[in-house]
């Protein structure tokens, strides 16, 4: 809900959604579009909004586990998802390269267009991408590798189309591929962190 407060929440979606839950009928697709809508407006993609999404796209699109995932999963080779991943290497990247020095990273500016437009603002991205890389090299040759796999992974699997000089990026993604945009951003974004987690909890070589 917008500032969080549920007086804010839409009249009848609340109720709507109730009764989905205890019947076992289809979401309202008035809870895609908000949830959509919210994180377009602030850019806050949480566990909450990652598992309504997960949810809608069960049991309104019969979406199987395997293609809504719980974790990352780098077999998916659904458009939205794999947008989402990049987009979230592509932010890595950048706060790889600025450090604390960034005031807001691509998601704070971008998110809302490359999840609904992704041929209008992905080149724009990967155009930034290739700048931070090059600065993260200088100091960080090995996080830059491991990034640049990321990259070269996920387009791997971007299938261009008919032809291979075809366009990667779709010009639009339906409602149901941003919510798999969604997903994928959450889950490459999460593995980034428990990556640095785990790193720093590793004991001092003797």
């Amino acid at each position: 809900a917008f500032l969080g407060k549920s007086d804010n929440v839409a009249p009848n979606l609340a109720g709507e959604w109730a009764r989905a839950i205890l019947a076992g009928t289809p979401y309202p697709l008035t809870l895609l579009n908000t949830v959509l809508m919210r994180i377009r407006a602030d850019g806050e993609v949480n566990g909450r909004r990652a598992s309504i999404l997960k949810a809608v796209l069960i049991r309104n699109f019969g979406f199987t586990e395997r293609e809504a995932p719980v974790g990352l999963d780098r077999d998916n080779r659904r458009k939205g998802y794999l947008l989402g991943r990049l987009f979230a290497v592509y932010e890595q990247a950048q706060r790889a390269a600025l450090g604390r020095s960034v005031n807001s990273t691509i998601k704070d500016k971008f998110y809302g267009s490359p999840s609904a437009q992704p041929r209008k603002v992905f080149p724009i991205l990967d155009s930034g991408s290739a700048n931070h890389l090059s600065k993260l090299g200088k100091v960080r040759p090995g996080q830059r590798t491991n990034l640049e796999k990321e990259i070269a992974e996920i387009m791997e699997k971007m299938a261009p189309g008919e032809t291979p000089a075809e366009d990667p990026f779709p010009a639009t993604l339906p409602a149901a591929e941003q919510a798999l945009f969604g997903l994928g951003y959450y889950h490459q974004r999460s593995a980034f962190f428990a990556r640095k987690e785990t790193t720093d909890q590793e004991p001092d070589a003797a």
